[in-house]
């Protein structure tokens, strides 16, 4: 009977083994434990020896005891040579798993419930094979072979039906949900502070933050990345850096937190968030003073601020800021106000951030301009000559007789004046036409297309473009309010799966579909389906002329 439970327990050091391999190696997954010392552990130096996870050492351990004792009774003629062979390597373990019991206790004060499993489990082994080396050899008779045989299949069929299963559920029950992010309000107010860190272009268009850990694992093996981009692109993204010590499961992430602040009052931030990241696998005070002394910090100074706790109030500060976002992992990156979170390779975020590089630069432009027309003594740019006769002719032919833009100023309508770089989208004086249409543009439809889409209301969502309080005189029944220059931060809440059907007000020559069409080029820029992007032409005066529902 001793050997059945000699393979059991082996089965049962190998599958914990392997779980903690897979979880060593995967470092952006929360492990499930009881308690936080399982990261503590992970993240310690002793996690790996000789650049090899521990666990793995484990798992070959538990392995070749499993082939051990399971070919015992096939292999009758060595079962001695196999049972010495059995309790050497149990013994080793053994004495591998006091040690490491032993850092556990007097040098990282944290206790890893895997760790514990495989140090009982190895300890109860270790006197069965001393009693199996004690027994006389039994296997030479036959039918006490085929029983052996048949105990030892038995147990490991019921291993593996147990044991697959469970490290499936394990490796997927630590797969966290989406972030549910905060309003736009929160964002605005709370993602980059004044006086937050950055480095990079301070007047860039588009923005990077990290909110990180300095004892995270994920967050660690996250930074080769970052840096990378930083070099990349420091002329064109502002990075950011917010504090987020996950404490109840990083201890010593807030100590870190603060060593890295107090390197800021000495203009050291960003070298002092390298060496950290660099070096997380021991945070404790004396590694952190190295870690000053390694920068050239003034080592009474840093000493004083981190003892003192001075920079723990701004930690705080940024927690709160986490909480109010509705943060709850680490690394979270915001780009712009799209979010991505966990371990990102260099070639996704690479992709993301020239895409908004690509969307932001020409909205970046429109901001500038409409600065301009906001001060008093601003001219606005001359009309090109042949845009100036394209304009006369589509008036003339309307009957209708307006001065020149020049003179007049433009009109505050995106996409009709000179220079505007709407215009890329709706030329001036033609507004919708068939031309328009067939360049790289959103699908124009007109009331009756629109009415059919309104119709199958599950799989279509009218967006009106128009600012908040023309939105609020009266829209679309059903629309959902996304002011144009709002779009680029927005985007990213519309749904793909979805008809999305842009609109404007309808009720003039230039406010007919200009924003409309600028809008959707977002969308299809940012990979949306040219078969799901439309614009109603007509807009909310056609809408309200054929009598359909209108809210106000």
């Amino acid at each position: 009977m001793r050997k059945p439970f000699l393979l059991a327990l082996s089965f049962l050091g190998l599958f914990d083994s392997l779980y903690l391999w897979w979880v060593y190696t995967s470092a952006s997954r929360p492990m499930v434990c009881v308690g936080t010392g399982c990261d503590v552990v992970r993240a310690s130096p002793f996690a790996h020896f000789f650049g090899v996870p521990t666990p793995a050492f484990g798992a070959a351990m538990y392995g070749l005891l499993v082939l051990l004792v399971f070919l015992q009774p096939l292999l009758a003629r060595v079962e001695r040579g196999m049972q010495f062979a059995a309790l050497g390597v149990t013994a080793l373990g053994f004495l591998i798993s006091l040690y490491l019991t032993g850092l556990e206790a007097f040098v990282l004060h944290a206790w890893c419930a895997w760790c514990v499993v495989s140090a009982l489990t190895v300890t109860a082994i270790f006197p069965l094979a001393i009693l199996e080396v004690l027994r006389p050899a039994l296997l030479s008779n036959p039918a006490v072979a085929l029983g052996a045989v048949r105990k030892n299949l038995a147990v490991s069929v019921l291993a593996v039906a147990l044991g697959v299963p469970a490290f499936f559920w394990l490796s997927r029950h630590g797969e966290l949900p989406p972030i549910a992010l905060a309003s736009h309000e929160a964002l605005d107010e709370r993602l980059v502070r004044p006086d937050s860190h950055t480095t990079g272009n301070p007047n860039a268009a588009v923005t990077i933050v990290e909110w990180g850990d300095l004892e995270c694992p994920s967050c660690g093996l996250e930074q080769p990345t970052v840096r990378e981009l930083r070099q990349k692109y420091a002329d064109r993204i502002r990075f950011v850096f917010r504090q987020f010590p996950l404490t109840s499961l990083h201890p010593q992430a807030e100590k870190a937190a603060e060593a890295s602040e107090c390197a800021a009052e000495q203009g050291k931030f960003w070298e002092a968030l390298d060496k950290i990241y660099a070096e997380q696998n021991d945070l404790s005070e004396p590694a952190l003073m190295r870690d000053a002394a390694d920068l050239g910090l003034d080592q009474g100074r840093f000493k004083q601020c981190l003892e003192s706790g001075a920079t723990a109030a701004r930690i705080r500060r940024d927690l709160e800021d986490a909480r109010a976002l509705r943060l709850d992992r680490t690394p979270t990156f915001f780009v712009n106000d799209r979010v991505m979170t966990g371990q990102i390779p260099l070639e996704q975020f690479t992709q993301v951030i020239d895409l908004e590089l690509r969307s932001r630069g020409s909205f970046a432009q429109v901001r500038s301009q409409l600065e301009k027309r906001e001060k008093p003594d601003a001219r606005p740019p001359t009309q090109p000559s042949a845009m100036k006769a394209q304009s006369s002719q589509a008036q003339a032919t309307s009957g209708q007789a307006t001065s020149d833009p020049s003179a007049t100023g433009p009109t505050g309508l995106l996409g009709q004046n000179p220079g505007d770089p709407f215009s890329q989208y709706q030329q001036p004086g033609i507004a919708c036409s068939e031309e328009e249409a067939n360049k790289r543009q959103p699908t124009l439809v007109h009331t009756d297309e629109a009415a059919q889409l309104f119709r199958g209301r599950s799989k279509v969502l009218f967006v009106d473009v128009r600012p908040t309080a023309g939105f609020r005189g009266g829209h679309i029944r059903g629309a959902v309010n996304m002011p144009v220059q709002e779009m680029p931060r927005r985007w990213s809440a519309l749904p793909k799966d979805r008809t999305i059907v842009f609109y404007e007000s309808g009720r003039s020559a230039g406010d007919v579909c200009a924003s409309g069409r600028a809008a959707g080029r977002i969308l299809l820029e940012h990979g949306f389906s040219a078969e799901n992007v439309k614009v109603y032409q007509d807009g909310l005066a056609g809408w309200e002329h054929a009598r359909l529902p209108v809210e106000r």
